[in-house]
């Protein structure tokens, strides 16, 4: 059994890995604040076109966004599978997981993230981890759904730095998420 304190941990951690990429693009200032409240919310077509099939890579690992629909529950009609991990040093996490879009241009990543925490014990929360997205002409705006400013996700034209273009095509986690996984048990 796991402690509340192991779950905090986890959790914060989590955040840390995931959100805080999110952070690392440019900073947002006014300009652009006032640019994505004048962009429209993006369909969920239009999210799901963008990341569907595709690998986040962020600096200490990934997710990857599978194209497939399993259709295992009741709810989950247009959910997809999720799985990503991430590694600091000798602190990792995995996480298995569905995503799914909405059109009012939300992107959500609902997985169980499994974490190694201090002196090799594992932890284990789930965690719902979601994004806006807005548009116009072409330049896409996101921010974290909690807290954050809005930033440039990928300008048009396209530009060398944006974030938009660590999204890759293909599964570029099932390998670590895997190896994690065995080292896990």
């Amino acid at each position: 059994m796991f402690s509340i304190r192991s779950i905090i941990s986890s959790a914060v951690l989590f955040v840390f890995l995931l959100a805080g990429n999110a952070y690392a693009a440019p900073k947002a200032g006014d300009a652009i604040e006032e640019r994505a409240a004048a962009a429209t919310p993006m369909k969920a077509s239009a999210v799901e076109k963008l990341y569907a099939g595709r690998t986040w890579k962020w600096q200490n690992g990934g997710g990857f966004y599978s194209a497939e629909t399993t259709a295992r529950g009741l709810f989950s009609a247009n959910r997809k599978p999720f799985a990503a991990w991430s590694r600091k040093r000798a602190a990792w996490s995995y996480a298995e997981g569905n995503w799914y879009a909405t059109n009012g241009g939300k992107l959500c990543m609902r997985a169980l993230w499994t974490s190694k925490v201090a002196k090799g014990s594992l932890a284990r929360s789930g965690a719902i981890t979601c994004f806006l997205h807005r548009e116009k002409h072409g330049v896409v705006y996101q921010k974290p759904f909690i807290g954050g400013k809005w930033y440039v996700f990928r300008h048009n034209p396209a530009r060398r730095d944006d974030e938009a273009r660590k999204l890759v095509k293909g599964n570029r986690v099932s390998k670590e998420v895997s190896h994690l996984k065995a080292n896990s048990r």
